[in-house]
């Protein structure tokens, strides 16, 4: 009887560690195209890092939603084109975001000012090269395909 009620418990611990396992993996995993952080979450973070008043935080709210809709529709029309070059659509989509950050970037300066979306460019330039820093490390850590 003890040595079914052991191997009983093993089996709960043994399942309940792939089921955290297959739980954690399920969060990781997007949709393409999904924003990890919601308009909101994004707002609030900008406000939390450039000292934002409660009206600023609403209008950029209001824009990154703006901003995650066309997203989107973006993403949708892309969708479609599976079937197109994918060189020709890698320099489309490159134009169509340069375009995209500049006019977001253009919005953004009306409502929080020129001095912060100066801070916020910085913190952006350092942002993305210290990913690009960790991209390229990680694949030098990789293992080579034989």
């Amino acid at each position: 009887m003890k040595r079914v009620a052991f191997m009983t418990m093993v089996a709960i611990f043994a399942m309940s560690f792939s089921l955290m396992a297959q739980q954690h993996n399920q969060r990781q995993r997007q949709a393409p195209g999904e924003m990890r952080w919601s308009a909101k979450e994004r707002a609030e973070n900008l406000a939390k890092q450039l000292e934002l008043t409660d009206s600023q935080k609403t209008e950029v709210i209001a824009l990154f939603e703006k901003q995650d809709a066309e997203r989107a529709a973006q993403f949708k029309e892309q969708k479609e084109k599976v079937g197109q070059d994918r060189d020709a659509r890698r320099t489309e989509m490159q134009a169509l975001r340069e375009k995209a950050v500049a006019e977001n970037d253009a919005a953004l300066e009306k409502i929080i000012g020129k001095e912060k979306m100066e801070q916020w460019k910085t913190m952006r330039a350092e942002r993305m090269q210290k990913m690009r820093e960790t991209n390229r490390q990680g694949r030098r850590n990789m293992p080579q395909p034989r």
